[in-house]
């Protein structure tokens, strides 16, 4: 009886272990399935947080040598040994284990020379890195332009010894990057330019006939030291993303909201800008042409009133010089935007600029000296010099070259468009106009032979009621002390040397008691100034102003201005044998 009952319960058992060997199979199959099908660890272990590929592999395992059945166990040596097989074929062989990845570069079951060999081929050769700002690619570089290097070896020593990890779902290998300051400096001050923005200060503009504000925007510029730090401290995960995020410093609108001055910028274009160019060489006046909408964009609204839009005037300016610089003139933009905005503070709409001259080349002809070049270009021989430091004064060359500065220097006030002086140093004659027409003329004395006035277009500079000044010369001839003598209504045009000025006066008084030239004029006495009999002195000084223009003209020096050429053909025609010693 006992044994027939046994047999019974020794097939249920077997029913039993058969049973529960196919759930875990089946469990198993499913979880590989899923694996297979996709996913990933992390996201089994989301959704099964108690899974652990170890442990299911461990547990099968146990399973195996834990049953009684003869093929779980052949199954389970076989399998081990074909596992021992496979590692040990990766070792014996000194590769790198499958799966493993560097920089998503597949390096598994190369050795670690031929891995090192292939992350620097991509290296140098695939990868490349965007530059990026506010989400905007700005650039594609090279690792190497923007100062990364890769340590391969590194890379494919820690790619060894990663060994199963990348079995069965891959193992990346983190880059090794090391960064060079100054090489990612430079190419962040290459792209300073490029990335800068200027904000857009509240302005105005015409819409439908009729003028209507345009809010303010925000602008930006390279924070070059936070885009460095930044790239110091992400140069792996720069290399692994492929891009770099630049650090920029964002620049706001002084004003947003231009309302508040809509009515002033109406008042300022409501009649039309009238904007013009003044030569005060030439006495010429260039019109433009400058329509509303244009004249709108130059406007923008500041803290306590109207002011200029400096890159958009800027811009006008720049247009108008491309014309200009073929005859050696321009305008200066920063000077040109100073002097919109005196005539906004102003209120007015009459804007008159500036017209400069570029320096230029002279060459050398015959019987050429450092004195005969500045009489005839119109510039003292001494800016002259100093302009060609490297030119032998004594030794000039036909044909040599020699630099000529710029006339400005002669110019250095804003000059009075309204009012110039001729004086014919020829004639010994000077004559003065006030808004294109003749209102004076009278006799000069200009400098002597030793000390002869100069030629050029110059401009009134002091004023001085009383100046002084000195020869040793005259003092020879005088037979006196006279290194001081005293000048009435002293205007300075020019210095000849540094401190020492030349220009219009009256008569000079000697210390002697006696008058330069007898106080008369007609005959070159002076040492270099203009002389005119103390009534006319008087009447000129207190008639130009500061910046008044004083063109000076000879036969080395002919005439450039209308005016001048006016003033040469109106002295022509008076009679120059009268002249009385005094008025």
């Amino acid at each position: 009886m006992t044994e027939n009952i046994s047999r019974p319960r020794k097939r249920k058992a077997k029913r039993a272990r058969d049973r529960n060997l196919a759930r875990q199979q089946r469990r198993l199959a499913m979880m590989e399935g899923k694996l297979n099908s996709g996913n990933d660890h992390a996201f089994f272990r989301k959704r099964f947080p108690s899974y652990d590929e170890n442990k299911v592999v461990h547990r099968a395992l146990a399973w195996l040598f834990s049953s009684r059945s003869p093929v779980a166990k052949l199954t389970a040596l076989v399998t081990i040994a074909v596992i021992l097989f496979f590692i040990g074929s990766y070792v014996l062989s000194d590769r790198i284990f499958p799966n493993v990845y560097a920089m998503g570069l597949p390096i598994g079951e190369l050795a670690p020379a031929a891995a090192e060999a292939e992350i620097l081929d991509y290296w140098n050769s695939n990868l490349s890195i965007e530059i990026v700002v506010d989400g905007e690619r700005v650039d594609l570089v090279s690792p190497d332009e923007l100062g990364l290097s890769v340590d391969a070896a590194a890379m494919a020593a820690e790619a060894k010894a990663a060994g199963l990890a990348g079995i069965p779902f891959g193992y990346n290998i983190e880059p090794v990057v090391a960064v060079a300051h100054s090489r990612a400096q430079t190419l962040l001050l290459d792209l300073t330019e490029s990335i800068y923005v200027q904000q857009y200060e509240a302005g105005y503009k015409w819409s439908g006939g009729r003028l209507v504000t345009v809010p303010g925007r925000r602008g930006r510029h390279l924070d070059i030291k936070a885009s460095l730090d930044q790239l110091k401290a992400r140069a792996a995960a720069v290399v692994s993303e492929g891009y770099f995020e630049l650090q920029t410093i964002p620049l706001n609108p002084t004003v947003a909201d231009s309302s508040p001055f809509l009515d002033a910028a109406w008042a300022f274009l409501g009649d039309g800008i009238r904007l013009r160019a003044y030569d005060p060489f030439k006495n010429e006046m260039i019109t433009y042409n400058v329509d509303q909408q244009l004249a709108a964009e130059w406007l923008i609204a500041g803290i306590n009133g109207l002011a200029v839009r400096a890159e958009a005037f800027g811009e006008f300016i720049a247009a108008e010089n491309e014309k200009l610089v073929r005859g050696g003139r321009y305008i200066d933009k920063l000077l040109a935007a100073d002097k919109l905005q005196e005539t906004l503070i102003r209120g007015e709409s009459d804007v008159t600029l500036r017209l400069n001259y570029l320096p230029e080349e002279y060459e050398i002809v015959r019987q050429d000296t450092g004195y005969r070049i500045g009489r005839k270009r119109g510039i003292p021989y001494e800016l002259i010099r100093d302009a060609n430091p490297t030119v032998n004064w004594n030794s000039l060359v036909v044909g040599q070259r020699i630099q000529i500065p710029s006339r400005d220097a002669m110019i250095p006030e804003d000059p009075m468009s309204n009012k110039r002086i001729i004086v014919d140093l020829d004639a010994q004659w000077l004559v003065g106009f006030e808004n294109g027409e003749l209102l004076f003329d009278w006799g000069i004395s200009s400098g002597r032979e030793e000390a002869p006035t100069y030629p050029g277009i110059f401009q009134i500079l002091t004023h001085n009621e009383k100046a002084f000044g000195g020869s040793f010369a005259l003092c020879n001839e005088a037979g006196t002390n006279c290194n001081q003598w005293e000048m009435a209504w002293f205007m300075g045009i020019y210095e000849v040397v540094p401190g020492l000025m030349n220009g219009f006066h009256g008569a000079v008084l000697l210390p002697n008691g006696y008058y330069l030239g007898g106080g008369g004029v007609y005959e070159p006495t002076t040492f270099g100034c203009i002389m005119s009999v103390d009534g006319k002195a008087r009447e000129l000084f207190e008639w130009a102003e500061k910046g008044t223009m004083v063109e000076i003209i000879s036969d080395e020096f002919a005439p450039e201005s209308d005016l001048a050429r006016y003033a040469k053909e109106y002295i022509a025609t008076i009679d120059t044998n009268y002249r009385p010693i005094s008025a």
